[in-house]
Order: C-alpha cells, then structure tokens, then sequence
C-alpha cells in the first residue's frame, strides 16, 4: 500500500499555473500545495536559465485548513523552461517535487515540470472524444457486390475472422467505405462522438491503406475525393471534426513519386528517398521493400509533401475537403535516418503551415515509446499517449490468464501484471510535458495497432475500469471501433474485426452504456477536461486519485480485484466537517460524509465521486 496525500503537490495544470507566460520574459507563477502536518516551512523553486540552475524562495500565498499554498515566480527565458520545488523539513531532511514524483536526492531535468511557449492545440480538441475508424471494416454504404480489386483476397462475409499471423493480412478485403461511414455518423453522434480519426484513405493495395500509391485522390474503392468531401460536410454538420491520417515518413513503392525516383536518378523524385544503390537498393520502413523511407534533407520533398498549396498536407485541410487535422503515422521516425535527425524541423514546418493558413487545425504524432523528447519541440501538438498511459494501463489490467505473448516484441516474454503503484509510476514517468500538449494528446485503452481491451484484460467489467481511467484522466479519450461493443482480438490484425451491425444480440450493452455515460460525464465536468491530476492511494488491485479545478473536486476509484476498505481523509482532499461525496458515476443520489469516505469493493469495479460543498 502506498499513500501520497501526504506529498507537496504540483502538475502545471491552470489550478497550480495559473496565468502561463505568453511570450519570451513573461514572469509567470507556480504554485505547490504542501500538506499540513508534514513539517515543511520552506519551499523554492529551480529554474534552468541558458543551462544554468537558478533558485528562487516560495513565499507563503494562502493558508486552508489541511494544506499550506506556496507561490514562486518564474521567468519565461526561453521557449521551454523546466523547474522544479524543494522542500525542507529540517535539516536531514531533503526532498524535490517533481513531475515523475517525490525525490530524495538531487535528480536530473528530465523530470521537472515545464512551461511551454509553443502553439498548443486549437481550444475545440481539450473537449473532444474522440473515435477511431479503419475504412474497410467499420460499414459498407451499398449491398450492391462489390467489384474487388484484383491485389485483394476478398472477403466472403462481412463478419468472417479477419486474416492474422499470415502474408493475406493485409490482401483481406471486406469492402468498408467512406458512404458506410457516413451513413453511420448518427450512430456516433448518439454516442456522444465529436472527433473523428480516420486510417488512410489514399488509393494503396492494401486493406490498411499505409502503402499509399499516390496522394493526389482519394481511394475511388472508398468512394473517391466526393465520398470523403460529402462525409466531412455530413459530420460537421452534426458537430462532427475529422482528422485525417498521413505517413510522412514513407510512401508504397508502387507510388507515383517512388516509380520515377527509380526511373530516373537525377529526377527530384529521386531526392525523395534513400538509395543505397539506384534504383533497386533503397532504405525502407523496417526493412519492409514495399515502404520505401522519405528523405527530408530534399527541399523538393518538403515542397511536395507540406508546404506547396498542392501538398497533401495542406490540400486535405483546405475546401471542399475541409479535414480538421492530421494524425501522422509513426511521427516518431519521421525525418530520423542513421546520422540524420530532422524529426523536430519537419514537425515544426507540418504545424508551421498548418496554423499558417488553417489555425484551427489539430496536428497529432503516432508515436509508441518515449515522446517526452519529441513533444519538447515546436510540432506535435500531443501525441498517441501509449507509453504514459496505454501501456501503464494494460500492465495493470492485463488478465494472468490472456493470451497474449511477445511483450515489448519479445516472444517469450508474456503480459506483465504489476501492482497499482507501479501503474503510477509508468505514468508519472511520462508527464514532463507540458500541461497543454499533455491534455491535447490520445487516450487508448486499444488501437487499430494493438490487441483489444476486453482480450487484454480477459473479463467485461475490467474493460469498464480501462474505460473509466480513459475518460477521467488528462487527454483526449479515443475509443477504437467497436471497442464499446465489446469486440475481442489478442493482436491488431486480430482487433481489425468488422462491425457487427448486423448481429445486434452480440453487442456488450454493458460496456456500451459504460461509454455512453463516460461521455456524458465528462462533458459535464470540466475538472475531467482540464483539472489537475493528484495520486491519492495505490495498492497491488486499486488505486484513487483527484481531479480539481478551481471549481470542483473529483474522485476517481479503480479497482482490477477485491480488496478492503480504504478509507480516504478529509485533510487530503480539503474537505470541510459537513462536506459529502456524493457518486456519480454509476449514479448514487446518496452521499458519504467527506471526513468517513470508505472506498470498498468486492471485485473489479470502478466509481466517481464529486465533493459537495454543504451548507
């Protein structure tokens, strides 16, 4: 069991930020929440200037009956600037604050918090929930045959296996479309949807649509350039955003630039990619010949690709297809080849010419492993949250019994399953972003890229504690296709299953009416949206934690198996002697006194409570 009420508290978050500097040699100030009863009466703040450490005294800002509030002011010296508070209790007694936790000796700067100057996402994304869509299994628009084409192993049902763990993985056809998503889009507006992130659309042969042959048109199997102008101005219409997806660090060899860079060497196409030996002996996407690498050290490239009006970049965003932004496929390497590193210059020039002519766009970084460095820059305005929440998540869900092997890439590695604390500190490990890129960035309990939920964690109702984590931590909950219907698969290819419109009797309404009140939940308590995130409790099968804003206190239990009661102070939350929590989610109209809150429970189960402030 391991409490953290007791530790001074601080996340960058506007309750602890709460007037962030908006240009070079703004003064800002910080805030730390030092809990009574711990001895502290000191605290400063250290800044890095220039490369060099700097530290400034906290004065005293407020007193509460459970908590003393300290304030440092900062100076924005440049467009990053990272810090971090000290706290003494007496003269052995020695501990920093900082975004990965509590310290007891001098640590890095890789964990300190941030404040950020760079361009944050527009306001609408903070809000949003968000649904991902693989083309060809989410609905078919006509029952008309379909004409398949001749690269494709045609499905012979649109509800039969997926091909997996073989070479018709990506041959396996079903025939899905941007019609069958369009006509499906009050489905999703019911639900509470109001972003929309499609897989590539661009013509390719395959079902994935990653190869892509060109970026001049829209796959005509999907419907063409019209099928995906009509969808957009549908969802919009609806209150609907859309984002595209877009590899900029490879095309299919069998695309139009690829086939002339091999045709001719002194081309410009030929500067687009790495040749080792022209034409045949190039560099591709893990070795994989068919996704010939993009070579950004080419100024022709970088016209073609995002900077030219008729870049696909800038094309798609513009009428009459009118896309909202861009998820980039593996952001990560993008721009990134042996000694070459232009990963943060292509980003920043991506967002550059987005905000430039379309500012109310979101530009979103694929990226599986460590992004702390990546966010850091100029481009990505978030990221695909895997490794600070997804993965955390599911080595803590996972079920002992899944059948999934291979973690990490490793085949005789099995799933781990780790205790509640250490779900903390995966988490904590990766929130030295900054605030706004942190809430701008995905929220995945499962992908189009990896096994589902409910095969990770082997039992419905622990799908409903990812789904609870999901919408009541910071960033932007995505839910994957058929995710709140309960579909399985232990690998992505296996999770690619069609939507099960037809079969209506196989739904999991459970899990979807858990979504569907997860949504509304969220959209009526800002404190989920943009609150600070506080780490109360955590033992091996449970863990609370806080959300709070200036306006509102929320309480948020996790539990993956049984275990006793926790009871749950009123000095670590600031609760009055009349206060009460009351659960609102599932709904409870009763309340429990602040001061006696006991969090029980006899299996996986998860709850939200919010602290009524009583007369």
């Amino acid at each position: 069991m391991v409490t953290y009420w007791q530790d001074p508290f601080h996340d960058g978050s506007p309750r602890y930020l709460p007037d962030p500097p908006r240009e070079l040699g703004d003064r800002f100030d910080v805030l730390l929440r030092v809990p009574r009863g711990e001895g502290i009466d000191q605290v400063w703040c250290r800044q890095v200037i220039d490369g060099e450490p700097f530290t400034v005294s906290a004065r005293l800002d407020r007193s509460e009956p459970h908590a003393d509030w300290y304030r440092a002011s900062l100076v924005q010296h440049q467009p990053m600037v990272n810090y971090r508070f000290l706290t003494n209790a007496g003269p052995n007694e020695y501990r920093w604050t900082t975004a990965i936790g509590q310290v007891d000796h001098d640590p890095p700067d890789t964990g300190d918090f941030r404040s950020s100057l760079h361009p944050g996402a527009p306001d609408w994304v903070y809000g949003s929930t968000g649904y991902q869509i693989f083309p060809d299994r989410f609905a078919r628009g006509s029952d008309e045959p379909i004409d398949f084409p001749d690269w494709s192993r045609p499905a012979t049902n649109w509800g039969e296996p997926p091909a997996w763990g073989n070479e018709d993985e990506p041959l396996h056809y079903f025939g899905g479309d941007l019609l069958g998503i369009e006509q499906r889009l009050d489905y999703l507006s019911n639900l509470g949807i109001d972003l929309l992130y499609l897989t590539p659309v661009f013509q390719a042969p395959s079902n994935h649509r990653y190869n892509a042959d060109s970026f001049e048109y829209v796959d005509p199997l999907l419907g063409g350039d019209s099928a995906l102008v009509s969808l957009v101005e549908s969802a919009h219409r609806r209150g609907i955003r859309v984002i595209g997806d877009i590899t900029t660090n490879h095309t299919g060899s069998d695309h139009d630039w690829f086939q002339e860079a091999q045709r001719d060497a002194h081309s410009d196409e030929a500067s687009y990619y790495y040749f080792n030996d022209h034409p045949d002996d190039y560099v591709a996407w893990l070795g994989v010949s068919s996704l010939p690498k993009l070579d950004y050290r080419s100024a022709a490239l970088r016209q073609r690709m995002i900077t030219s009006p008729d870049s696909p970049i800038r094309r798609y965003l513009a009428e009459p297809f009118g896309l909202d932004g861009w998820r980039v496929d593996v952001a990560n390497m993008t721009g990134r080849q042996g000694n070459v590193d232009l990963n943060a210059e292509i980003a920043d020039l991506i967002q550059r010419t987005m905000l430039e002519e379309f500012p109310n766009t979101y530009l979103v970084g694929e990226h599986f492993h460590d992004f702390t460095e990546d966010v850091r820059s100029t481009g990505w305005q978030g990221v695909m949250n895997y490794a600070g929440f997804s993965v955390p998540l599911w080595q803590w869900l996972s079920s002992p019994t899944n059948p999934m092997r291979g973690w990490l890439g490793v085949e005789e590695l099995s799933w781990p399953r780790l205790p509640g604390s250490q779900l903390i500190a995966g988490m904590r490990s990766f929130s030295t972003i900054p605030w706004q890129q942190r809430c701008a960035s995905l929220l995945m309990i499962d992908s189009h890229d990896t096994p589902r939920i409910r095969s990770i964690t082997g039992a419905s109702d622990l799908v409903g504690v990812a789904t609870t984590a999901m919408f009541t931590m910071p960033g932007v909950p995505m839910l994957w296709m058929g995710t709140e219907l309960g579909l399985e698969g232990v690998k992505g290819e296996d999770g690619r299953r069609t939507m099960p419109w037809q079969r209506p009797e196989t739904w999991q309404r459970s899990t979807l009416t858990a979504f569907e009140e997860l949504i509304k939940l969220r959209r009526e308590h800002s404190a989920l949206r943009d609150g600070s995130l506080r780490w109360l409790y955590a033992d091996s099968h449970r863990v609370v934690y806080l959300r709070e804003s200036n306006e509102e206190t929320l309480l948020v239990f996790l539990a993956r198996a049984p275990g006793p009661p926790i009871g749950i102070p009123a000095t670590a939350v600031g609760a009055g002697p009349s206060d009460e929590w009351q659960r609102i989610y599932p709904f409870s109209g009763a309340g429990q006194q602040a001061s006696m809150l006991d969090l029980s429970n006899d299996g996986p189960m998860s709850a939200v409570y919010v602290l009524r402030q009583m007369a």
